[in-house]
């Protein structure tokens, strides 16, 4: 069977435009997943974290602003874990925030020893979100989980809980949060925990799943 040089040529560019295509879709998935990478606050306008940080904070704009590349706040996350003792149980460090003139949230992510007494508020609320823990009052949302990281600092990293803070500031200042609303900003603070878990490579993967936000009842 012969093949003619214009049956060359055909495939030739088929073969091409295919490969032309795959290295387009490469490059796109590899930017989004340095941005990710490179900045643990980052989301698109589409995510669902966006949707939710719009929906609490009650608008459609709102600007981010960053403290913490990735690489930054694994270093620190990894010196200050050894630091930890009765005398000093808890570390955090401000990612990012996001917000308008008078809506604002910020994002505090860090480690607590869980031999420490975790502290209550008035008016609190408790979940359970994958086998993690969580609370939330009018102006904060913590979230808490074993992080088992990876070699020398995981029998230290089995002492301590992995904590995820989002706190709200208004001004002028609102009424109480709604259980949909607490749900809902629980729900945020799990997604942006699941950043840190994933940049720090917890090895247990605590927050592998999508968000399940349950109520507890109230004692």
């Amino acid at each position: 069977m012969r093949t003619s040089g214009r049956d060359v040529l055909k495939v030739l560019v088929r073969s091409t435009a295919a490969l032309v295509c795959v290295l387009a879709l490469a490059s796109c998935s590899s930017g989004n997943s340095e941005a990710k990478a490179a900045n643990p606050c980052g989301i698109s306008p589409t995510s669902e974290e966006a949707a939710l940080v719009r929906e609490l904070l009650g608008t459609e704009n709102f600007e981010t602003k960053s403290y913490r590349t990735t690489s930054r706040l694994v270093d620190e996350f990894g010196r200050a874990l050894p630091n930890l003792s009765p005398d000093k149980h808890i570390f955090y460090t401000h990612a990012c925030e996001y917000g308008t003139d008078d809506a604002r949230m910020t994002f505090a992510p860090g480690w607590f020893l869980r031999a420490a007494e975790v502290p209550s508020f008035p008016g609190e609320s408790t979940y359970s979100l994958n086998g993690a823990r969580g609370v939330t009052s009018n102006s904060r949302s913590t979230l808490l989980v074993q992080c088992d990281m990876p070699g020398e600092l995981r029998a230290q990293s089995q002492k301590v809980w992995l904590t995820s803070d989002t706190s709200y500031t208004f001004s002028p200042s609102r009424p109480d949060a709604d259980q949909g609303a607490r749900d809902r900003r629980m729900t945020l603070t799990y997604l942006m925990a699941q950043r840190i878990a994933e940049a720090l490579g917890c090895e247990n993967k605590p927050l592998e799943q999508p968000p399940v936000v349950k109520p507890l009842p109230t004692p």
